[in-house]
């Protein structure tokens, strides 16, 4: 959710913080801000709308340390005022935080009973008053002090006055430390910070790091740690007309990489980890819950494991899960706040954890006792496409892999991929009518997916059904202003959807077929080409639905890549 950028070093800060902020808009976000140090004093900007404004009221700057955050709103309305920065009440320290301090209330009363009215309604605002209080002289020792009182997600960044550095502590949602030349940088995503390195220091909950321009001091319980420093190779963010088309576009690249990757991280250790499992839980949320669902459909029908499947933010009320239980958590970003929480309650109920995502440094990828990694490259696009298409080509390599069974190419896949993207489902009709979407069983996770992409990137309410289940009381919302956009890939259930459909369109709605059994009785039908193994057309039959939530965005003059109200990293709970 909330993006956080900082930099130090010989440059001039308000470029580099400006362009890492333009970079972490993809994260989703309702207002921005920026502080610099210059000449001894801060001077803060901040805009409740995009960052270009931000950028115009902003006049020529020196500074060489800075620090930027695009917003989320949590607590509190969307306007500048609680936008960050946030000053303390002297005017000496600013401060960026991403996350929700849970006991909030509590200090704030604190600080009203020493005479410090809080100007904002964030909670972020307290921290700045704390520093300002605290009665520390060090630095380092204030952040940690502040830091300790701090209950819930509490990842910040502060600068202060006569101070050329800059000053983290990290809790909960995730900080990169970026090593560069003669200057040093910190963003909550390394996309941020990948032009001017490749040097990465993650850090991990409850460490302290002081930042300058020549160096980097990591403390935890006031304690010096050494910390690895990773060379990663990370997509530099570049400029996009649209970056949901391009993402749909690289999916057969993504696919090629995602199997190089499956096949590198699939050891005997994790093999071995889920082939004896008694029971398997898959947890994810949104897209990633939907390839929860399919894999559960994939390692129950070739590992023959027991699966279930559950909602990441529904996970801390499962209670049969032990020693011989594996948890599967599947997230793209790698800090999605309630995945992160589900893997917590099943690593304290002795469960073994797996986590599948496409950020080498996140912190799922330290919490999990083994991590497999996607290789969709970076995605900008708030919609998730091409990683929700890979997460299902990686559940489907590793269930064939542990059983010993060839899998079909990723060149296979691409052709059949160019095949169909370059056909269209779009009617200009769906910009107005009620659209539902409908499938059995593995069709059905596809058209959940599918009604969830036209809802996020167009704002229509929509949603999907099982096809038996929609005369059991759904049907009742048909008439001659629907379109139902029907999956058929399984031909033995080609009955049922024959059926469904003809009840459709016996009460005047218009069927859009998307199969590959032949004819299921659709006014209109885009033939996907056929596959040696059918549990493989959900990676086709999404992408038609991808492009057609795309081209119906855009021809409602949306932006897609950036959707109302929703972040691309969902770090808070």
């Amino acid at each position: 959710m909330c993006g956080i950028i900082g930099y130090v070093g010989h440059q001039n800060a308000k470029n580099v913080v400006l362009e890492g902020l333009k970079v972490l808009e993809y994260r989703g976000y309702d207002s921005a801000g920026v502080a610099f140090l210059e000449a001894a004093k801060l001077d803060v900007y901040k805009d409740a709308t995009r960052v270009d404004a931000l950028k115009e009221q902003i006049p020529h700057i020196d500074a060489h340390v800075g620090i930027g955050h695009t917003r989320w709103a949590t607590h509190g309305d969307v306007s500048a005022i609680n936008a960050h920065p946030h000053l303390s009440f002297d005017k000496n320290y600013a401060v960026v935080h991403n996350g929700v301090i849970d006991n909030f209330e509590e200090l704030k009363e604190h600080l009203l009973s020493q005479g410090i009215k809080l100007i904002s309604s964030t909670d972020s605002e307290v921290i700045a008053h704390m520093l300002a209080l605290c009665e520390e002289q060090d630095m380092l020792q204030k952040i940690k002090c502040v830091g300790s009182q701090l209950r819930g997600s509490a990842t910040f960044l502060a600068i202060r006055k006569n101070d050329d550095s800059a000053y983290v502590f990290k809790r909960g949602a995730s900080l990169s430390i970026g090593l560069g030349k003669g200057e040093n940088l910190v963003a909550s995503d390394i996309v941020a910070i990948g032009k001017y390195t490749n040097k990465i220091i993650t850090l991990d909950d409850d460490e302290c790091a002081k930042i300058t321009k020549d160096n980097v001091q990591i403390f935890k319980n006031g304690e010096r740690v050494k910390k690895r420093t990773a060379t990663i190779k990370y997509d530099c963010y570049k400029e996009c007309p649209c970056y949901m088309r391009a993402e749909i576009d690289e999916i057969p690249f993504a696919l090629k990489n995602c199997k190089k990757e499956i096949e590198k991280g699939l050891d005997p250790e994790t093999k071995n980890m889920i082939s004896t499992a008694k029971k398997i839980t898959f947890c994810g949320c949104g897209t990633a819950y939907h390839a929860c669902m399919y894999g559960k459909f994939i390692f129950e029908d070739i590992l023959n494991i027991p699966c279930d499947c559950q909602v990441a933010s529904e996970a801390d009320t499962l209670k049969f899960v032990d020693k011989d239980s594996v948890g599967i958590f599947i997230t793209q970003s790698g800090e999605t706040a309630d995945t992160l929480l589900a893997l917590r309650h099943f690593a304290n109920l002795g469960a073994k954890t797996l986590a599948l995502t496409n950020v080498t440094t996140s912190t799922i990828s330290k919490l999990a006792q083994k991590t497999l990694l996607l290789g969709a490259g970076a995605e900008i696009a708030v919609a998730a496409t091409k990683s929700y298409v890979c997460q299902l080509y990686a559940l489907y390599l590793i269930a064939m892999r542990i059983a010993n069974k060839k899998t079909i190419s990723p060149k296979r896949l691409s052709q059949a991929i160019a095949h169909i993207n370059s056909q269209s489902i779009y009617d200009e009709k769906i910009k107005t009518a009620n659209v539902c979407f409908i499938g059995k069983g593995l069709d059905y996770i596809t058209a959940k997916e599918g009604a969830l992409k036209l809802k996020e990137i167009t704002y229509k309410n929509c949603d999907a059904y099982q096809a038996g289940e929609l005369k059991h009381g759904t049907i009742a919302l048909v008439d001659n202003t629907s379109i139902a956009i029907a999956i058929a890939t399984s031909m033995r259930d080609k009955k049922r959807m024959c059926a469904t459909i003809s009840e459709l369109r016996s009460r005047s709605a218009q069927v859009i077929a998307i199969s590959s059994i032949g004819n299921v009785g659709a006014d209109s039908t885009l033939e996907l080409p056929s596959l040696c193994d059918e549990r493989l057309y959900p990676i086709l039959s999404v992408i038609p639905l991808q492009n057609l939530a795309l081209t119906t965005s855009l021809q409602l003059r949306l932006n897609p890549d950036k959707p109302r109200n929703l972040a691309k990293s969902v770090t808070v709970i």
